[in-house]
């Protein structure tokens, strides 16, 4: 399978998604041209990063909500989803409603987390709270290939990857991963997932360490 990282300074405004379409009709063309000549079925998966301009606030939100200032997270958080309702009026029409719905769900995992008090560790609270953000960045990516005629297929990463809870640090449990992320991926077709995060055992976000997250890129890459 194809593998493609969208990096977050790409998903920032609609010429950026644009550039990146424009690259995928040109790898997926490719791909049906070399599956014809080899009767391989291939296909193109998207690891999204979250975007740049919500990354460095939800770090500031993790802070705010761990030293006990309640008030000041919500508000902070309530600043990144303006960033990214933002975002969302910029770069999409017919799928805007579709994504909005499915933003509010992802933002509402966040803001439950918001209305308690922290009892464990901040790397804890810290991967809760920024790993969505690659969850974010992926709908927006996935919505706007969907208005582009693309068939895409959508999948929550963390519900592949098994990881330790090494909080901040995450290692991937590999064999229970592998066999998840075998039966998740359809080949032949195109998907949009995320870059470095996965969950554990307990469904709890966790943000993988280099290694991991390059052991699931070649993982993905050998479907």
């Amino acid at each position: 399978m194809q593998v493609h990282q969208i990096s977050a300074q790409q998903i920032q405004s609609k010429e950026a998604f644009l550039k990146i379409a424009a690259a995928y009709i040109a790898s997926g063309t490719s791909a049906v041209s070399n599956s014809s000549t080899t009767h391989h079925v291939t296909g193109i998966c998207y690891l999204v990063e979250t975007p740049a301009l919500i990354d460095a606030p939800l770090s500031e939100v993790s802070s705010a909500f761990f030293d006990g200032n309640k008030e000041i997270a919500l508000q902070l958080f309530e600043a990144v989803k303006n960033n990214v309702f933002a975002l969302v009026d910029g770069i999409l029409l017919d799928q805007k409603a579709a994504c909005i719905s499915r933003l509010g769900d992802l933002f509402t995992e966040i803001e439950w987390l918001l209305h308690d008090k922290p009892v464990r560790a901040f790397p804890y609270y810290k991967d809760q709270i920024v790993c969505t953000g690659a969850v974010l960045g992926s709908a927006l990516f996935y919505h706007f290939l969907l208005e582009q005629g693309v068939d895409a297929v959508f999948v929550d990463i963390r519900d592949c990857i098994v990881t330790s809870d090494d909080f901040g640090k995450a290692g991937v449990l590999e064999p229970i991963t592998q066999a998840r992320i075998q039966q998740t991926f359809i080949p032949g077709r195109t998907h949009v997932t995320q870059a470095g995060i996965g969950a554990t055992d307990q469904n709890e976000n966790a943000m993988l360490t280099a290694e991991g997250n390059v052991w699931v890129l070649k993982t993905i890459k050998g479907l």
